[in-house]
């Protein structure tokens, strides 16, 4: 049960997105998203876990350029069958940058697999002030480098 929640609250993340549709200036945010995840596990019965809560962190950027500085917070939720060795999930995140314009994202992880790297897709839906009415497509690869406390890495790219 431990390893699960470590699953569910990844502490740190070192992202790399390609959002280019999205920003409107072929920029690209390199970087690290720390988080910390809070929620509740709801046992399913004997092999069933289902997570709601909310990852909520800030966004630093390798060489102080996109989204450098941002607040995230993403509500989500998680399915994790124990016996199969799957887990589905997904939720929205909201990005503030230091200039108070937000950005909006879904994403989602249809069929994953515990203790491997898992695809999944987000969406920019857009936003407000520099980032209304941008949208772009990206798929994601998140993958836990330390299953024992939660450290893993996710990589993406983005499609106008």
């Amino acid at each position: 049960m431990k390893k699960i929640i470590s699953l569910l609250i990844v502490l740190a993340v070192s992202a790399f997105i390609n959002s280019s549709a999205f920003s409107g200036h072929h920029e690209k945010a390199v970087g690290y998203f720390g988080w910390f995840g809070v929620g509740k596990v709801y046992q399913l019965g004997e092999s069933k876990l289902f997570w709601v809560g909310e990852f909520s962190g800030s966004f630093r950027s390798d060489d102080g350029g996109f989204f450098h500085k941002a607040s995230v917070r993403c509500p989500a939720s998680n399915r994790v069958d124990l016996v199969n060795g799957t887990t589905s999930a997904n939720g929205v995140c909201i990005v503030k940058d230091p200039d108070g314009d937000e950005a909006y994202l879904e994403w989602d992880l249809p069929n994953g697999t515990l203790g491997v790297a898992n695809k999944g897709t987000y969406y920019y839906t857009g936003g407000t002030g520099k980032y209304e009415n941008k949208s772009s497509t990206c798929e994601y690869v998140v993958e836990l480098t330390d299953f024992s406390v939660g450290v893993g890495y996710l990589t993406a790219s983005c499609k106008e």
